[in-house]
């Protein structure tokens, strides 16, 4: 059986380690497929995974795991939820989105809800297995005990008091509760370790990490994984978050505030006021010691560490019966929003003979957000070829962690000369040259596959055009809406102009062409950033301008500048970019004014 492990958010991992473990021992194969965002801090980067839909696409797998919302419905393969949390109060736990064809339950409180809605939509089964997650709690339950003798001992106290909100803006208790948790850590001298969810508000993950910094018995947790921190709590403080139900599944006492749940079997608050006292109540009295035995039976059951088991060996037989399908059928807006969410999917994959070889090259310097990134993109290369001049932010380490990349240190003259030296490093005729920012879509890489492995290509050099990006969103106009680049080309037909030293010109010897779809542009990720490198584009386009004796004066100065600015912002309709349009056809015109002033600079000098 193939199987993907679908991951779009962190909290995935430790939902679909315990199955990866079932699949390893099963003899199965499986490929992680996470989101980009994820790639960082990927903790199983031995193991196969990708970033790509197209990856997913050529797999061909049987199954695919999701502890999200969403799946690609072109993707092969019996469609598996999971879920990921136990919180049936939250708002969508049960609502149908039509992408799954088996969704296997964690207890019977769910599975009998969802065997209802499965009578409505007929278009679904389900099975109930347990929650891989808590397999932990059988296999780990005493794992950290030392540790957590250490921190009551070095904290002088008996008690750990555990704060897991959620991330929800309109039900999260972390604005109203900092002076409550201050007072806790104060009175008590509990140790209280606060553990926030990824997408938690950053104004308040800093606001808590000052907390911890001026009270010694606050400790902030930044692993991704909050299974130790549920383990070695005695308590959880919380709001409405599933993770609510994970902790009272190990029997032990809740504090809530706020929680929306239309029946709460917890001591539940309805202002965020008292926590000292109802945490010392909950620890002397345990008053709901009975609705937790209730939600243990009603919301796992399971306590024999096996629910990954039971899921593997569930798809594994549903599959036997059922066989594997396809794609999955939707409506229309339904396929829409998958397509914008993780792209539209790659029609004809090519997968023929590779007859030409790709060399893949990067010139970098202080790359550190980028270049995992885009090293991960070209992977599909046969080659990849990075010269970097000598980077300080941690670029150099990340391109060691990539074995199948050639890294070169090289000091940096100028663009031209850089690009001309790692052009002769490629050993491949065909070579894809790209900068950090820029990433290949599927569909581009698969038009790159199809054309290098034409038996008639049409053309020695190909133009990309390119779809900007300001920050994570599309600037469709002010001037880049025609962008375009050569990218891809045969070593043997090109070369670098040198009289250029920046926005370097390659001359092709023969025939030219642009291929359809487009690369995709990270160039702008904050004002002060892109403002840099406008100045710094101006100033080495001045030293060009500088060697043919040109004299910059009040044309240059002033209406250069503003043509620019109106070019691209009225002209090449900028204007329709909102915001983002004022602020990137602004920096162009400064770019322009920066050349003449570098230049004017450089005459004096020279005079």
């Amino acid at each position: 059986m193939k199987v993907i492990l679908f991951c779009q958010n962190a909290y995935a991992f430790g939902i679909l380690a315990p199955i990866r473990d079932v699949l390893q021992e099963q003899g199965h194969d499986f490929l992680w497929y996470i989101s980009g965002k994820l790639l960082e801090n990927f903790p199983y980067k031995n193991e196969d995974y990708t970033v790509s839909t197209l990856d997913l696409q050529l797999y061909k797998s049987d199954a695919i795991f999701v502890p999200g919302n969403e799946v690609p419905y072109y993707i092969r393969g019996l469609k598996v939820q999971v879920f990921h949390g136990l919180a049936g109060e939250k708002k969508g736990h049960f609502r149908i989105r039509h992408y799954f064809d088996l969704y296997l339950t964690q207890g019977p409180y769910f599975t009998d809800k969802f065997n209802e809605l499965k009578k409505r939509h007929k278009n679904f089964d389900v099975i109930e297995t347990g929650w891989p997650k808590l397999d932990v709690y059988s296999t780990e339950k005493n794992r950290y005990d030392f540790e957590k003798k250490a921190i009551l001992q070095q904290y002088n106290t008996d008690k750990i008091v555990l704060y897991a909100p959620t991330f929800s803006p309109s039900l999260t208790s972390a604005p109203y509760l900092v002076q409550e948790i201050k007072n806790l850590a104060e009175t008590t001298g509990y140790v209280i370790l606060i553990k926030f969810h990824d997408l938690m508000d950053p104004k308040w993950i800093k606001a808590y990490k000052r907390l911890s910094n001026e009270i010694q018995n606050v400790l902030f947790k930044e692993d991704k994984n909050i299974i130790k921190s549920l383990i070695q709590a005695d308590i959880l403080v919380s709001d409405t978050s599933s993770v609510i139900y994970e902790f009272i599944l190990l029997n032990k006492p809740v504090i809530s505030f706020k929680n929306i749940a239309d029946k709460v079997l917890w001591d539940n608050s309805k202002s965020y006021t008292g926590l000292t006292e109802k945490v010392l109540d909950n620890f002397h009295f345990d008053p709901h010691a009975a609705e937790r035995a209730y939600i243990n039976m009603q919301f796992h059951p399971y306590q024999d560490g096996k629910s990954a088991l039971r899921m593997v060996n569930a798809v594994k037989e549903y599959i036997e019966i059922h066989g594997v399908p396809v794609e999955r059928k939707l409506s229309l807006a339904r396929r829409l929003k998958i397509n914008s969410m993780f792209g539209k999917p790659t029609k004809n994959p090519f997968v023929g003979e590779k007859t030409n070889k790709i060399s893949a090259i990067l010139i970098t310097y202080n790359e550190d957000i980028h270049i995992n990134a885009v090293l991960e993109n070209i992977k599909f290369a046969d080659e990849i070829i990075v010269v970097d001049s000598f980077s300080t932010d941690g670029t150099i380490e990340k391109i060691k962690e990539h074995p199948n990349v050639k890294l070169i240190q090289r000091p940096f003259l100028n663009y031209t000369d850089q690009k001309s030296y790692a052009l002769e490093q490629a050993t491949n005729d065909w070579v894809l040259f790209l900068d950090a920012d820029e990433r290949v879509p599927d569909r581009l890489r698969n038009e790159i596959l199809e054309t290098v492995n034409s038996s008639k290509p049409t053309a020695d050099a190909y133009y990309f055009y390119r779809t900007f990006m300001f920050k994570n969103k599309v600037l469709r106009f002010s001037g880049w809406q025609s962008d375009k680049n050569y990218r891809l080309f045969k070593k043997s037909k090109v070369h670098f102009t040198q009289d250029r030293i920046v926005h370097e010109t390659l001359v092709v010897n023969g025939e030219s062409d642009v291929l359809k779809n487009k690369l995709v542009h990270y160039s702008y990720k904050n004002y002060e950033d892109y403002k840099g490198k406008m100045i710094k584009y101006g100033q080495m386009k001045a030293i060009e301008e500088h060697k043919k004796d040109y004299a910059p004066n009040f044309y240059h100065f002033v209406f250069r500048p503003f043509y620019k600015f109106f070019n691209h912002y009225i002209l090449r309709f900028g204007i329709l970019d909102g915001k983002k349009g004022i602020i990137i056809c602004y920096l162009n015109a400064l770019g322009v004014y920066s050349r003449y002033k570098e230049l004017k600079r450089l005459r004096n000098l020279r005079e």
